[in-house]
């Protein structure tokens, strides 16, 4: 079954990030391998993705030996997405409007969640 894709661009390595966040220390690449359900890919798959999120800046590589490499997710989610989000509101040009715009998407758990640290975060008068 050669060629036929299972997955659709990018989810081979969103499923590797993710597996690398839920550990605290670098993994193997058997070890992420290991930790897919069905369809397992390729070991060699597993090493392109690797190799692809290394060149885009998002996994670390760890070498022990020649041998024995690990790899690490550069940043957690919660870090990912508030770096997303920094570099989404550094390229335009208003700012305010797509703070609202996403403040409005907001549920009310989150408005409550946003608001009680924003409240911890002002100095006291």
């Amino acid at each position: 079954m050669s060629g036929t894709r299972t997955r659709g661009r990018g989810e081979l390595e969103g499923e590797v990030l993710s597996i690398l966040r839920q550990h605290a220390e670098p993994v193997g690449a058997a070890e992420i391998q290991a930790a897919f359900t069905e369809p397992t890919p390729a070991y060699t798959t597993i090493l392109t993705a690797l190799e692809r999120l290394i060149d885009k800046g998002e996994v670390t590589r760890h070498a022990e030996s020649p041998r024995k490499v690990r790899f690490a997710a550069r940043l957690s989610a919660a870090d990912n997405a508030s770096d997303s989000m920094h570099r989404a509101l550094d390229g335009i040009d208003d700012r305010r409007a797509a703070l609202l715009k996403f403040a409005g998407t907001l549920d009310a758990d989150d408005v409550a969640m946003l608001r009680s640290a924003l409240t911890k975060k002002r100095p006291s008068s």
